[in-house]
């Protein structure tokens, strides 16, 4: 997993993804869209495609010289590259513009506000793009001619077909969650593994004592002594790995928000509250958001609720919400407002403008899609 920051980056990286990822599962259950009433095993199917060593697949469109390779070094010889390269400034930007290009020639349409997401209106198809992963909703022949299309210009390998009739894939990762597909609908699990390193790190074995919350709410100031340089290092550890399984877990979101606040300078209680919410995982090592067939809601809901100066320390509050696309969560967040607010009205506005602003997110995907 490397280390804390890695997971930092991978956290922001990824939320947006889970984003399309979840958007895609929901209409692929979604009545009128993913299939028609009475024909679930005619519905649309899921397919993920990994492009082999994407970036070797895109042009470099500017001048790069490298050092050439022990085997073909000549003095005073240099290589310019006619590809891109991994470890270069603009190679994830070259390979951008070279699957757009390539979804494009193919006849897709690349969303205007979110651009790695595509829709072929001909062939009634939806496509999200993570990095080298393609993530593509459609009937079983249009599915098959973009495998054909793909595999002709990329090096790439299928990953399995998620769908409801008998012979398609019942489970597959995706970004190392794993999706199955059930009689009811569609059902997604976070990466579970990294409970399981957070025990260990934190040495909890199965004996330890459980709890049934994952934080308790501050009532007065920390005033423990802080921890020693190698401790502050694990709790970062842990901070980052903890916001990382938020993405998929939205139980522990606000106790990730507060413990993650404390990790410039944490202090023995905050590792002690990083305890109790590992100890709460123990309890709950998996967690697994369902998507059931439903009607097509034909709007998307949203629910906000905020803590009024939640923070002992500076006053602030936190908002709290959810958007749903009928039954199916799409997004949860907690997260602190930047502003202090004075009357518990102000605070509740805030979380409402938070919650507004995450929906119009989610609509828009749902436009591009």
């Amino acid at each position: 997993y490397g280390d804390h920051r890695d997971l930092h980056v991978r956290s922001r990286r990824q939320r947006q993804m889970c984003i399309r990822d979840r958007l895609l599962f929901s209409l692929a259950v979604t009545e009128g869209i993913g299939y028609k009433r009475g024909r679930k095993h005619l519905g649309k199917k899921i397919d993920v495609i990994d492009i082999s060593n994407a970036f070797f697949h895109a042009d470099a469109l500017r001048e790069v010289y490298v050092e050439l390779p022990p085997e073909d070094y000549e003095p005073g010889m240099c290589a310019l590259l006619l590809k891109s390269l991994y470890g270069t400034r603009d190679a994830a930007q070259n390979w951008a513009n070279a699957y757009m290009q390539f979804m494009k020639d193919l006849g897709f349409k690349g969303g205007e506000a979110v651009p790695c997401t595509f829709r072929h209106t001909q062939r009634d198809l939806m496509a999200g793009v993570h990095g080298d992963d393609f993530v593509i909703l459609g009937h079983q022949e249009d599915l098959d001619w973009f495998r054909i299309e793909i595999k002709n210009r990329f090096e790439c390998k299928h990953k399995g077909r998620l769908g409801p009739a008998p012979m398609d894939d019942k489970s597959i990762w995706i970004l190392n969650r794993i999706v199955t597909w059930t009689s009811e609908g569609i059902e997604y699990e976070g990466d579970q593994r990294h409970v399981e390193i957070a025990m260990e790190q934190m040495n909890l074995d199965t004996y330890s004592r459980e709890v049934k919350v994952p934080i308790v709410k501050e009532k007065e100031k920390d005033v423990s002594a802080e921890l020693s340089e190698s401790g502050k290092t694990q709790y970062r550890g842990l901070s980052a790995r903890m916001n990382f399984l938020g993405q998929d877990r939205s139980q522990i979101q606000y106790a990730v928000n507060k413990l993650s606040q404390k990790m410039s300078n944490p202090t023995e209680d905050d590792m002690g509250r990083m305890k109790k919410l590992v100890r709460f995982l123990k309890v709950n090592p998996r967690d697994i958001i369902k998507f059931d067939y439903q009607e097509n809601p034909y709007q998307v809901t949203a629910w906000s609720d905020s803590d009024w100066a939640g923070c002992v320390q500076n006053r602030k509050s936190a908002s709290g919400g959810v958007v749903m696309f009928g039954k199916h969560l799409i997004k949860s967040w907690a997260s602190n407002q930047q502003v202090i607010a004075l009357p518990s009205g102000e605070a509740e506005y805030y979380a409402l403008v938070k919650a507004a602003s995450q929906t119009l997110g989610v609509k828009q995907n749902l436009i591009e899609f």
